[in-house]
């Protein structure tokens, strides 16, 4: 994910980050996508109105999103926005501490939900929202979690148990800029000395020549005289 928004941004060339950031949103489920999809009991959901597919992996619903652009306490992280699909989602989650009474008069903040709607609606009863939250910029991805938490008011997440740190290996955090581009040789050689040979010249010296110690010459007498610059006005 990382390295394919990054790249993405390098050949963009752009002094802008758009190019980095719609590719890492893109990615942030198209690479969990891929990287589970051979899983036992692994299934591609599509929420409704949503251009792309979350995974449940048992009973569990994967939501990957970017909680902070660096390191931070992801204790106190918040839902990105509380959009329809993620009211819909949070349907598969505890339910908040706040929760009110049916008879508690106070008309403080709510949390909205939705009913879910498209293939949401038709994942097994007991499916549990597994969130995964993680921390990026352009430059590195930092950190990443999962765990399950219930969606509190202003978007803040009360986690049920503590997040669970995921392992990142070194080679997907990071990417090198500008990738080294070799162009296709017309012909493959494997030392400089493949090759045709180049045609020599070679003229021996005259008796004459070598008794006189007339100076050897570089380059063969031509067969007809070189062109001159004054020949044009001839």
């Amino acid at each position: 994910m990382q390295a394919n928004a990054q790249a993405a941004q390098d050949q963009a060339a752009s002094r802008t980050y758009n190019t980095f950031g719609t590719t890492r949103w893109q990615n942030q489920y198209e690479r969990l996508q891929d990287e589970l999809k051979e899983l036992p009991g692994a299934r591609a959901v599509q929420p409704f109105g949503f251009p792309f597919e979350l995974m449940l992996i048992g009973n569990g619903l994967l939501y990957p999103f970017r909680y902070s652009k660096t390191k931070s306490d992801v204790r106190s992280a918040r839902i990105p926005s509380q959009s329809r699909l993620v009211q819909e989602l949070f349907t598969f989650a505890p339910a908040p501490k706040h929760a009110q009474d049916p008879f508690d008069l106070d008309f403080g903040p709510t949390v909205s939900t939705a009913e879910p709607r498209g293939a949401l609606a038709t994942v097994p009863q007991g499916t549990q929202l597994i969130l995964v939250p993680f921390a990026c910029n352009a430059s590195e991805l930092l950190e990443a979690y999962w765990g399950i938490a219930a969606l509190g008011v202003n978007r803040q997440l009360e986690w049920a148990t503590d997040p669970e740190a995921l392992h990142l290996p070194q080679s997907v955090t990071s990417y090198t800029p500008q990738p080294i581009s070799i162009p296709s040789q017309a012909t493959a050689h494997t030392s400089f000395a493949d090759g045709t040979e180049p045609t020599l010249t070679l003229s021996s010296r005259t008796a004459s020549d070598r008794a006189l110690q007339v100076p050897a010459q570089t380059e063969a007498e031509p067969v007809e005289d070189q062109t001159s610059e004054d020949d044009a006005t001839h």
